[in-house]
């Protein structure tokens, strides 16, 4: 089976909070908290980019990106196309919490 999409045996789904960073004054407006389940990704650039799908807005632009922090451990870089990069392995604890921290672009 490939690692990409190898899920943990003991615990095929799991429950996530999401929250993250506001990027705009309009989108101080409203709590970003959401509750979902998905399946364990072993991997984390499938985790990062399986959560952020669907949850994190549209940015014009190029060159920034989002850190997907799992459980207080920052563990991909979701970049502005969609796509993440690893910086750390997946650690789930009893509560799973995602945060996702926005950098702006920098020239």
């Amino acid at each position: 089976m490939k690692l990409d999409f190898a899920v943990l045996e003991s615990r095929p789904r799991i429950a996530f909070s999401l929250d993250r960073d506001s990027v705009s004054a309009g989108d101080d407006c409203q709590s970003h908290k959401v509750s979902v389940e998905t399946y364990s990704f072993v991997d984390p650039v499938a985790l990062a980019e399986e959560l952020s799908s669907g949850y994190l807005p549209s940015v014009a632009g190029y060159g920034h990106s989002w850190e997907c922090i799992l459980n207080g451990t920052v563990i991909a870089k979701v970049c502005s196309n969609g796509k993440a990069e690893k910086i750390q392995e997946v650690d789930y604890g009893e509560e799973n919490t995602v945060y996702f921290k926005y950098n702006s672009a920098t020239y």
